[in-house]
């Protein structure tokens, strides 16, 4: 007669208990619960009076987990319905309890209660989960086809978790990197690339590489490697490059590691945009003007790049000899003038207009420079030649008048250079009437008697100095003579004339 034994199967994730169940004695004290093969009653049908010669004892079976007793509840001869109970009583909190029934052949199915999942000759029960101290009750009812002892084995299996832990790793490299938003032409750029692994296990022999775009020229190693990166550790590098070319560009940071599975690679980019800053200053100015007389200058800033400068400072530094008249708007300090733009945008412009004069002749030249927050410097330069004016006053006297007939008479002339800078050359003419006849010339001067006229062809005037001429005539005729002066030089438009009456008779 089979009995009832145990098979325990133990896996790293299930441990399963198998029952194989029959119909035999209660357990005694003496095995602690668990039944043996040799307490196994049997159950004996007798066709004369259909009822077993023996009551079956409940068949139980017990663990640390549960307990189940197989218990005969209606009993019946061939061709009669036998119900039996199947009790299983959780020990323990149990999930995914699982109940098989193998049917011999000549025993029938006929229901179960609850419902069960049965093929031909084979019942099967689920209880999902069962808290401790609960039991589940099966009634199964079959129909024996065949005298005889019959045996109806079931296994219990029970699902539990027996784990253990372990933790795998996954190392996960993040790149920031960070650099310039923009840079001038011609300048190197610096990038400071921060590799932190944020993962949860070591990364090594990790590759940062650096994808620059052909409008930058490198200054140093565009490839490095780190060795080893923990986690939550930083690792800081720098790398350089040359601006070549105007535009936006993009520069990007790969970050690789072997992972063991595969290449891992992260990466990180960051705009920048090359640049040319430029200004340009012009200064313009008379090549000629007067002393003591105000003219005009025009100071021109011209942001001629791509960028807008900031903070412009303008400096118009001028002669020593410079008199300023209007500084337009900039503040003054001793002979020059400053002014402030504190923004100046890109292709703009802005014109300064001043008023200066000297006070000394000459050529004298003045310098503007201009200078921005960022570096940039130009300037320009204007040369003016400072011309004295002169001035002239021109006289002519006679010391006897009237005069007869054939008797002479002195006309005194003087011709005075009144300005203080320049000397003045011009030319004298005295025109006589018919009245009066000029006869000798004397004084500073030569000068040339052509008929009615005298001539001092050329007379040099010294600043501050004049000459003195004297012409002698005498009375031609009974009238009233005139001699008349002109005095001509190349800064008069035209001749400075004076007049002297002689009256003969």
């Amino acid at each position: 007669m089979k009995c009832i034994s145990s098979i325990f199967t133990v896996g790293i994730a299930t441990i399963s208990f198998a029952l194989i169940g029959c119909q035999t004695q209660v357990p005694t004290s003496s095995n602690q619960g668990y039944i043996t093969p040799n307490q196994s009653k049997e159950i004996v049908l007798t066709p004369a009076d259909n009822q077993p010669t023996v009551t079956p004892t409940p068949a139980t079976f017990k663990s640390n987990q549960l307990e189940v007793t197989k218990t005969l509840l209606e009993p019946g001869q061939v061709g009669d319905n036998v119900t039996y109970r199947i009790a299983v009583k959780a020990l323990d909190d149990l999930k995914n309890v699982h109940i098989f029934a193998k049917l011999p052949e000549d025993i029938e199915f006929i229901s179960a209660k609850p419902a069960a999942t049965h093929t031909e000759n084979e019942i099967q029960y689920t209880f999902p989960s069962m808290k401790s101290g609960r039991t589940q009750n099966v009634d199964v009812t079959i129909k024996p086809t065949k005298e005889g002892e019959h045996h109806i084995c079931s296994t219990v299996t029970v699902e539990n978790d027996f784990c253990f832990k372990f933790f795998a790793g996954q190392p996960k490299l993040n790149v920031v990197n960070n650099g310039p938003s923009s840079i001038e032409l011609g300048e190197i750029a610096t990038w400071t690339v921060d590799i932190t692994n944020n993962g949860s296990a070591e990364a090594t022999h990790i590759v940062v590489t650096a994808e620059l775009p052909d409008a930058f020229e490198p200054t140093d190693t565009l490839q490095r490697t780190i060795d080893t990166l923990a986690p939550d550790e930083t690792h800081t590098i720098e790398y350089s490059a040359r601006a070549i070319r105007q535009g936006a560009f993009n520069n990007r940071i790969l970050a690789s590691f072997k992972n063991g599975i595969t290449t891992a690679v992260s990466e990180s980019s960051a705009p920048i945009t090359v640049v040319q800053s430029n200004i340009r200053i012009g200064k313009s100015g008379p090549e000629e003007a007067y002393v003591f007389k105000p003219e005009h200058f025009e100071i021109t800033i011209e942001n001629t790049g791509d960028t807008d400068l900031k903070n412009v400072r303008i400096t118009d530094i001028l002669p020593e000899n410079s008199s300023i008249s209007d500084p337009g708007k900039g503040r003054v300090n001793v002979n020059a003038i400053g002014w402030m733009i504190p923004n100046l945008p890109a292709g703009t412009s802005q014109l300064i207009t001043t008023e200066v004069t000297a006070t000394q002749k000459g050529k004298s030249t003045s310098t503007v420079k201009v200078q921005t927050a960022n570096g940039l410097e130009a300037f320009d330069t204007v040369t003016t030649d400072w011309l004295a004016v002169p001035g002239v006053t021109i006289s002519i006297t006679d010391n006897k008048d009237p005069i007869r007939e054939k008797e002479a008479t002195i006309y005194r002339i003087q011709v005075r250079n009144q300005g203080d800078f320049e000397p003045v050359s011009g030319t004298v003419i005295v025109t006589f009437t018919d009245s009066i006849k000029p006869t000798a010339i004397a004084g500073d001067s030569e000068g040339v008697i052509n008929g009615q006229t005298v001539t001092f062809p050329r007379t040099t005037l010294e600043p501050g100095k004049d000459i003195n001429l004297r012409i002698t005539a005498e009375g031609a005729n009974i009238g009233s003579g005139r001699a008349v002066l002109h005095f001509s030089a190349d800064f008069l438009n035209k001749p400075v004339v004076s007049e002297e009456a002689t009256n003969v008779y």
